[in-house]
């Protein structure tokens, strides 16, 4: 083959075994980009001869190139051949290094909207339909989300699936519906400072509780429950945000019981990215009864399409879709149609497995930073939770790292404002979704690396 870059055929079959063989040549050519072995503006090898090589049929290459060109990864020049389009390199003087936004990287989902957008410009009747108000969907949209959500585990025949514009309206909407100005409403120490907000527009007390390594103290949270006549409480289990705790099972059982014994609900925020094989059943499966269960497609797919979901107890759906209504009149459904028509796309299963992928890299990548420096760090998804020795400042630390090109957060960000401040808090958030190429990534880590190798003289000890 006159061409410099040659397939591995060993991998290619491998790859066949479990994937078309389009697809499979397809897999083959974005790992040779990843790994840099195609570079941008490389030619690939013309059908014909990368035919003959692997002992495919010509249309088996020309497929495999036209779903490269679909995900944008290559661009066809007529008459000249097909050239990799994607820029994995980037320049050390590159921008600021975002690892601050909990978001999950680009790895194609625009084109898996993209083409949901072609098929629905392409049914007038059917776009028509999603142009008229709609309190909570079409009935097809009913019907395919709890269908998704069924095939997930979850058991919600009876329930109605309440839409709304991200989990931040499911949030306030929940808690605007289960409580009335000056409530009690408990949060975990550290939470996400979109809760705080919701609370602060609704008039609400909000009460703090540490988070121990299995979940909620709950010692503390009956004392809280004994003290006021607290409404609901909010917790993240399956991924806590900032700290990266999974909440026990026992630990669930035994908040569940509190519940039901001094009477408040449960808003269980499943939003933030698992791995696949990490994630597990919603405590709202339990009991369907005591538990608001709130999520969405922000960290799994796109924040910007503002697609999230409630399953609330069946006597309160009506209230809460009341709240949502009083807010926007109705949830765009245009959007759960695109994400609708996505979710049914092979190239949607193909997007997530790629994302799964990139996120392993990338936790094992900055993993191997950290242990080199002895910074102790937890992972889960897109966040990383390092907890500072007392030696290192996070104001100083995170101010270094800025310096360096590198955004963070530091953890008072997730304190509740109208609490004394905790100054015993010394930590940072990572999360390593916003570099939007592997490359962009590998920069942002070389100077994290740069950074950690500072502090290593003396004269640079942060204080």
């Amino acid at each position: 083959m006159n061409t410099i870059w040659q397939p591995d055929l060993d991998r290619f079959n491998t790859l066949s075994q479990t994937h078309p063989k389009y697809r499979a040549l397809a897999e083959l050519i974005e790992q040779a980009i990843a790994e840099e072995a195609l570079v941008f503006g490389e030619k690939l090898p013309p059908q014909r001869q990368l035919a003959d090589f692997l002992s495919i049929t010509h249309g088996t290459v020309t497929r495999a190139y036209a779903l490269l060109e679909q995900r944008a990864v290559v661009t066809a020049r007529l008459g000249a051949g097909t050239f990799v389009a994607v820029k994995e390199q980037v320049s050390e003087f590159a921008a600021t290094t975002d690892f601050a936004s909990s978001m999950q990287p680009m790895m194609g989902q625009q084109q898996v909207l993209a083409k949901a957008m072609q098929s629905l410009a392409n049914e007038p009747v059917e776009l028509e339909q999603q142009m008229t108000y709609k309190l909570n969907g079409l009935p097809h949209h009913q019907r395919f989300f709890k269908n998704w959500l069924q095939q997930k585990g979850l058991e919600c025949a009876q329930h109605e699936v309440i839409f709304c514009q991200g989990a931040q309206q499911g949030i306030y909407s929940s808690l605007a519906a289960v409580c009335q100005p000056n409530d009690y409403v408990v949060h975990e120490s550290l939470c996400y400072p979109g809760f705080y907000h919701a609370c602060d527009a609704l008039n609400l007390n909000t009460l703090g509780i540490t988070v121990q390594q299995d979940g909620l103290d709950l010692d503390a949270l009956e004392q809280a429950c004994k003290t006021y006549s607290v409404k609901a409480i909010y917790i993240t289990p399956n991924c806590q945000n900032p700290t990266n705790v999974r909440y026990s099972d026992e630990k669930l059982q035994q908040l569940l019981a509190l519940s039901r014994r001094y009477n408040f609900f449960i808003l269980e925020d499943d939003v933030n990215y698992c791995l696949p094989g990490n994630w597990r059943l919603p405590l709202w499966q339990q009991a369907p009864d005591r538990v608001f269960y709130i999520a969405s497609f922000s960290k799994y797919f796109a924040g910007g399409l503002r697609a999230g979901y409630v399953l609330a107890p069946v006597l309160w759906q009506q209230t809460l879709l009341k709240q949502i209504h009083s807010q926007c009149w109705a949830v765009s459904m245009m959007n759960f149609e695109l994400l609708m028509r996505s979710l049914k796309s092979k190239e949607f299963v193909y997007n997530q497995d790629k994302l799964a992928e990139e996120i392993r890299y990338r936790i094992a990548t900055l993993k191997a930073v950290f242990e080199k420096h002895q910074i102790t760090a937890v992972f889960a998804g897109l966040n990383v939770f390092i907890p500072l020795a007392s030696e290192l400042n996070m104001h100083a630390l995170a101010g270094q790292l800025k310096a360096n090109k590198v955004e963070v957060r530091t953890l008072d960000v997730f304190e509740n404002p109208k609490q004394p401040p905790d100054y015993t808090l010394n930590g940072l958030r990572f999360t390593i979704g916003g570099p939007s190429s592997r490359a962009e990534f590998d920069l942002g880590v070389k100077r994290v690396d740069d950074v950690f190798e500072q502090l290593k003289r003396p004269a640079n000890i942060v204080i």
